[in-house]
């Protein structure tokens, strides 16, 4: 399936007695079957972008599309959410609270049933069907939450902060779930963290936002490379090659520093020159031992592009 998942242009919400807007005239698109991080300070418009795709709050101008409508309730039969916080009633059981989202949805409970109850074993909740959901820990409630969210697969799944208040493992059985939809069900997939490594391991492209606006939007890499320092180090066999480290630098544009036994190079232009580079000094019959590249982390990056003197191009 080819398109756009979700379509937003000149997308603004302004809440009444804001001082500023929310949304602040966004456009962007997410195509089918891709997984987009929203990384962004509290208060950034994350949430509210979020329930913007949902339909649960009209928009003060501009657009959103989900497949291509205005998000109704056709179209929310194909999204499913998983909120920040757990919308449950919890003076209900897990499966009471599980069967009132089917019938939201409009999903049969006989035939929902089994992937019910496979879900819930798939996140150690295959016990607690019986049990009053105020009795269950956060862990345990972020997990429902999931698995409330994918009785039915979506086409669409927007996740707001789902590793809140989840154990490694639990994070990590989210992310192999997630990786297998996506693989078998082509799934997009639209969400917020606070956690980088969890955007930077699971999406391929990453929009920052501030103020309600969009700052960057490109892939991990792309993000690390722009804001943050990338260097290479490189040990050749021999201390006496530096001259012609040195000189293929040069002519490379790149920086060179020797640190004792290694060679450390950097420059804006470095991870394509540095096959060049490599090439060079082994024409000059430089043995290299090891290259190694190192790179700004996705905090150091957004740390960099969210700074009260950056602004958005």
């Amino acid at each position: 399936m080819t398109g756009d998942a979700v379509t937003a242009a000149a997308l603004t919400k302004i809440y009444p007695g804001a001082t500023a807007p929310a949304l602040d005239g966004m456009t962007f698109s997410v195509p089918v079957g891709q997984s987009v991080g929203l990384l962004g300070p509290n208060g950034a418009g994350k949430t509210t972008l979020i329930k913007l795709i949902c339909g649960v709050s009209p928009p003060t101008s501009g657009e959103v599309l989900v497949h291509g409508a205005v998000p109704d309730g056709a179209t929310k039969r194909d999204l499913a959410v998983v909120h920040q916080s757990g919308p449950f009633d919890m003076m209900l059981t897990v499966q009471d609270n599980l069967r009132i989202a089917a019938a939201f949805r409009g999903l049969s409970w006989r035939k929902v049933r089994s992937r019910a109850a496979a879900l819930l074993d798939e996140f150690d909740l295959a016990g607690k069907s019986g049990e009053l959901v105020f009795t269950l820990s956060g862990g345990q409630r972020r997990r429902l939450q999931v698995v409330r969210a994918l009785l039915r697969v979506p086409r669409l799944l927007l996740l707001d902060e789902p590793s809140a208040g989840l154990d490694v493992q639990g994070r990590r059985r989210v992310w192999d779930l997630l990786d297998e939809l996506r693989r078998t069900h082509g799934l997009t997939l639209v969400w917020t963290s606070h956690h980088m490594d969890e955007l930077e391991r699971n999406c391929e492209r990453i929009l920052v936002v501030q103020h309600g606006r969009i700052l960057r939007d490109g892939s991990p890499e792309q993000l690390k490379d722009e804001a943050g320092h990338v260097t290479a180090e490189l040990r050749t066999a021999s201390a006496e090659d530096w001259p012609a480290v040195a000189e293929c630098a040069r002519i490379a544009a790149l920086a060179a520093d020797r640190r004792g036994e290694v060679f450390v190079l950097a420059g804006d232009d470095l991870r394509r020159q540095l096959p060049a580079l490599i090439a060079a000094l082994t024409d000059r019959h430089v043995a290299i031992e090891s290259v190694s590249l190192t790179t700004s982390s996705l905090e150091d990056a957004f740390l960099a592009l969210t700074r009260p003197e950056v602004r958005t191009r």
